[in-house]
């Protein structure tokens, strides 16, 4: 995921929402290689991850009113 805030909704398809899971575990570190936290691109995924769960939300309140 190159460009993590522009690409498409993450919860568009199954696939797409474990790329972004495993793109989020590898920004978590490890402790067993002794890898540190990139806390920027972890932040960057959790601000894609509610954008997109915000956007999906609001389409799905609208469906509602309109039944």
């Amino acid at each position: 995921m190159p460009n993590i805030k522009k690409g498409g909704n993450i919860f568009a398809t199954p696939q797409s929402l474990k790329a972004w899971a495993i793109d989020l575990s590898d920004a978590c570190g490890s402790v067993i290689i002794n890898k540190k936290p990139n806390v920027s691109k972890i932040s960057t995924l959790i601000d894609k991850f509610a954008n997109d769960y915000n956007y999906n939300q609001g389409v799905a309140n609208a469906t509602e009113e309109e039944e």
